[in-house]
């Protein structure tokens, strides 16, 4: 289970760097109806939100498997599992745009 807890805390990371990518250089939007205010409209928020308090969120999440082992596990699962398919349509689509336009200029 520490793996998961680990792949889930980089995911969540890489899923970061992406979105930074995606939104400020490529132009793309935030994906999660949730975060998509933040993410335009106080990215400043934004960043230490999605880098401090989702994983400490995760962290919690893991803390939870001594008490409810079944539930936690299954929801650990289910972010890594999220956040890992966030990633991959992220790269997926950074991948589109730069085959097809280029890369933009700085």
């Amino acid at each position: 289970m520490r793996m998961v807890l680990f792949l889930a805390i980089v995911a969540n990371s890489a899923d970061l760097i992406a979105t930074a990518f995606g939104i400020h250089w490529l132009g793309n939007r935030e994906g999660n109806p949730l975060l998509v205010g933040l993410a335009h409209r106080h990215w400043w928020l934004f960043v230490p939100f999605k880098g401090l308090v989702i994983p400490l969120l995760i962290l919690r999440l893991d803390g939870y498997r001594q008490r409810w082992p079944a539930l936690a596990s299954t929801g650990m699962v289910l972010v890594a599992c999220a956040l890992t398919v966030a990633v991959g349509r992220w790269l997926g689509w950074i991948g589109g745009v730069l085959s097809l336009h280029g890369a933009p200029p700085f």
